[in-house]
This record gives C-alpha cells, structure tokens and sequence, in this order.
C-alpha cells in the first residue's frame, strides 16, 4: 500500500503529453520532508511539477522508493525538486523567497542543518516509538512534516536514547509532542499493569547470566515454578557493577523464587572450568565489540573471562569458565569449534 499520494496537480501525466514513470531511492529519515505535514509538501511538489508523486511502503535498506509519473519533462522537474529538498535545499530552486527575519542571517533551520529540537526517551521505548519495520515513525513524520530520528539503544546513557527533530517549528512541536504522548502512555499502561515488586535483589552483573540461564531457560524455569515474574535491570543501569532484580508476585511465592536465586549466587564461588587458549584466537572468541563472548555467554548461561594478552604466556591465555557443569562443558565446546573452525579455513 503506497503512501503520500498527492492528487491535487492539475493536468498530471496528461494524455497528450508522452508517458514516463521512474524510482527514486531517498533516505526514509527524509521521507516526512517530502510528504509534509498532511501532505501538504507532496502536493506542493505535484502542482509545481504537474507529476504524480508516489511515496510507496517499498523499503531497500535505509532508503525509501519514490515512485514519480507524468510527462518526461515532468518526471525530470519533480525528481530535481525532490534531490534539492533532501539535499537541504529547501527553496528548491523555484520556490518563492522566504521572508527575511533579520540582516543576511537565514531564519531558523532554514537549510535544516542542525536538529531544531532533541529531547530524551528511555531507550526501552525506541521499538514504540519506531514502530514495526519504521511504520510508526513514517506515520509521524507523514503527520507532522519533521524528519525525526531516534537514536540507537548501544547510544543510551543512563538508560536514555536522544531523539532529533529536523523541520519547521510547528512540525518538530507537533512530532515532539506526539512522541512525548505514546511514550507516557506506555509508561502509564506499565504501572497499572504492574504491581510494585514483592522482593527485591542486587546481584552482581558478571552473575546476571547465570541467573538468566542459555536462552533464559534458567530464569523461566523459575518463574513458572514459583508463579512469579522476574525482571533483571538492564546493564546499562549497573552502578559499581550491581544491577538491580526485582521479583513480583504473591508475597510466599516471591520468597520461593529469591530463595532459588540465592542458591545461583551462593554456588561455588570457583571457576567451574578453566581453558588455555592461544593468544591469537582472542579476537575470534571475543567477536567484534564483544558480539561473539556475548553470544557464547546468553547461548550457554556461563560467565566468560578471557585474560589479557598482555598476560598471556608462552603465547596462551586463560579463559575462565563460570557456571553449572553442563553450562561450562558447553561452553567449552563452543569454543573449541570456534578455534577448530578456524584452524579448519588456514
């Protein structure tokens, strides 16, 4: 289903004029300059033109398809307003000057170089406000003609991403306060729907995992035993590496699941398992940025230590394995075919 359909052009696409129809790939964090808000922008682009514009939910990575149809001379004329919009050429050539506000000093965000508003949401609430596949930012930004982004949830400070609004004052107020609405209406929706924790527990993050289990079955399986919701704060959250774990349920049952959670914690404080690796093999271990210890650690529900290089010796680091018997086997299997692999492909 295509959207930003503009009919307002007079004479689009006439039938004596020769037909043409071309795509245009645009960045969609651009899609709401060239729809407008309620359109208006869109239609604008169709009467100057005289083409028929067509903003289409066909997405090809981090662009939009534009579908324009008319005469040659039109689709032409309607791609070069649209390249000049999202190149934050505003006038678009032909449009008429904007009124002076002052000196040679352009109006505010007048080439919309810089956001003109940004404000935080908690970064749980990036995927409402995104929506599925971007529907809902596109609906926001087709709504109110701001280009708005949202930061990415490994940008979050303190829990918090930033959002950027681009675009007329009217359109970033109207998106900000859009946006403001959905998250506190989450937000409400959470607190009525949740009661206030029965038990609550700091626990160290290198224990989170354990607690967690491989692919959460640790932390399920005590859930459904105890009838309980557990819910463990996010790391990004850990003050002097303690994050928080709330446990919320009838007040007998809460203290069932913490008492299970303390036998977790309480377990030998030993490695279970200790490995030596070759130093050369860190980075196939560790992945970029940690992607791949990461994935070893959520997959197995260990605790993964990997020394230094600069601690390495006689060209070997020691990998330190923490968890239940099995957890550290499979751990160490991974590992294992993630080097035997390796040696495999040289």
């Amino acid at each position: 289903m295509a959207r930003g359909r503009g009919d307002s052009a007079e004479d689009q696409g006439s039938a004596d004029l020769p037909a043409a129809e071309d795509t245009m790939a645009v960045p969609s964090f651009r899609v709401g300059r060239i729809i407008g808000r309620k359109g208006a922008k869109i239609r604008e682009l169709q009467d100057r033109s005289r083409a028929k514009i067509d903003v289409t939910d066909e997405v090809d990575g981090d662009d939009t398809l534009i579908r324009i149809s008319g005469s040659a001379d039109q689709v032409d004329h309607a791609k070069s307003l649209i390249s000049r919009l999202i190149q934050n050429r505003d006038e678009m050539g032909d449009a008429p000057p904007r009124r002076d506000r002052g000196g040679d000093r352009p109006p505010r965000n007048q080439e919309f170089d810089e956001p003109s508003v940004t404000f935080q949401i908690p970064d749980d609430k990036c995927g409402l406000v995104i929506g599925s596949r971007g529907s809902k930012i596109r609906e926001i930004q087709q709504d109110t003609g701001a280009t708005i982004d949202v930061g990415r949830r490994d940008t979050a400070v303190d829990g918090f991403v930033t959002v950027s609004l681009t675009g007329d004052q009217e359109a970033c107020d109207a998106a900000e306060q859009i946006i403001k609405n959905l998250v506190t209406e989450s937000q409400n929706k959470d607190k009525i729907e949740k009661p206030p924790p029965s038990e609550v527990m700091d626990v160290s993050i290198d224990m989170t995992r354990r607690i967690i289990g491989p692919m959460g079955a640790t932390v399920r399986d005590i859930q459904e035993r105890t009838n309980t919701e557990i819910e463990i704060a996010r790391r990004s959250t850990a003050v002097n590496g303690i994050v928080r774990l709330s446990i919320t349920g009838d007040a007998k049952d809460a203290a069932a699941a913490k008492r299970l959670i303390q036998d977790i914690l309480e377990e030998v404080d030993a490695p279970s398992l200790v490995m030596m690796i070759e130093e050369r093999f860190c980075g196939l271990i560790i992945g970029g940025r940690g992607s791949k210890i990461r994935a070893l650690q959520d997959s197995t529900g260990t605790a993964i230590k990997i020394d230094k290089k600069s601690e390495a010796k006689d060209g070997k680091v020691q990998v330190v394995i923490s968890g239940s018997e099995d957890q550290c086997a499979a751990a160490q299997n991974e590992i294992n075919s993630i080097i035997a692999q390796s040696q495999d492909e040289l």
